[in-house]
């Protein structure tokens, strides 16, 4: 009974959440829809402590471990507590032979795509562009005597243009995008550079001067 009931609560559940589309309905779902999520949770768990006694009156000691003796294709209760140690660390070791060989996979796919794109000088610097333009940015800050207005915007970010030095283990960033206050109080338009290690993502250095890029 309980486990119908936690069906048919997640469907009104469901069916609550698109009728809260509708602003005409929307009060209607959102009340009785709060009702059905505290009923079917209270359902699930009832649930859930039925099926874990139904599991234990028969000799496992949880519904998990029900599924594992299962798994392993053994019915009788005693024979898997005997057993269970075995397959339990067997199964560990070859989700963890799994997971080593997906992670190698992973890696290696990871290495010969950044091959490729290290070739490219638009997808090479365009990958670490972001970190970049996080390091960088209050390093250019630091080098403002006064007050600092950044003028970049969505179309128009912090580091629009870059160069690639030897293999692309170091990128300058470039832009313009900063107004500096002198000691008179006038702003001035200010370039900088900004080296940035792709290896240690971190910055090398920071080059600040007054002007513009020119177009």
């Amino acid at each position: 009974m309980w486990v119908g009931i936690s069906i048919l609560g997640i469907f009104y559940v469901v069916a609550m959440v698109f009728l809260a589309l509708f602003k005409r309905c929307r009060k209607f779902a959102l009340w009785t829809g709060l009702v059905a999520v505290a009923v079917t949770l209270t359902s699930m768990t009832v649930t859930g402590s039925q099926i874990n006694a139904e599991a234990r009156a028969a000799g496992y000691d949880s519904v998990a471990d029900q599924r594992d003796a299962q798994r392993a294709g053994i019915t009788d209760p005693a024979i898997w507590h005997s057993q269970r140690e075995a397959y339990l660390k067997t199964w560990a070791a070859e989700k963890k032979r799994k997971e080593a060989a997906a992670k190698a996979t992973k890696d290696q796919e990871r290495t010969q795509a950044d091959a490729i794109c290290r070739e490219n000088f638009n997808c090479w610097s365009n990958k670490f562009n972001r970190a970049a333009t996080k390091a960088c940015a209050p390093q250019v800050e630091r080098a403002a005597k006064n007050n600092f207005e950044w003028t970049d915007s969505f179309t128009s970010p912090k580091f629009p243009r870059a160069a690639i030095n030897g293999n692309g283990a170091s990128i300058p960033y470039v832009g313009d995008a900063i107004k500096m206050q002198n000691g008179f109080g006038a702003w001035i338009i200010m370039t900088y550079e900004c080296d940035f290690d792709t290896v240690a993502g971190s910055v090398v250095s920071v080059r600040v001067n007054p002007g513009q890029l020119a177009k």
